[in-house]
């Protein structure tokens, strides 16, 4: 399963902490879906910071974020070719 990767999600908080706009140490997202997903035993995997990106595990397709809407509708219209 792929969703913001954590590496993403410390960019954000990086980019809000240096802009002031929320104290340091308080997160953009606090719940994280990578450590979230890999707790539950999921086979979690990125491509690095804002990339796309979109995987299809059977018939479960997801894409990283909103950078992989493109790769994603690819992989949904192969697998309704099939």
């Amino acid at each position: 399963m792929t969703g913001f990767a954590n590496v993403e999600e410390d960019f954000a908080d990086e980019a809000v902490w240096g802009m002031g706009l929320l104290p340091r140490g308080r997160h953009v997202m606090p719940w994280r879906i990578e450590d979230a997903m890999r707790e539950a035993g999921a086979n979690y995997v990125q491509a690095g910071c804002w990339r796309s990106f979109a995987v299809r595990d059977g018939n479960l397709i997801t894409g990283q974020q909103n950078f992989s809407g493109a790769e994603t509708a690819q992989l949904v219209i192969r697998a309704l070719g099939e």
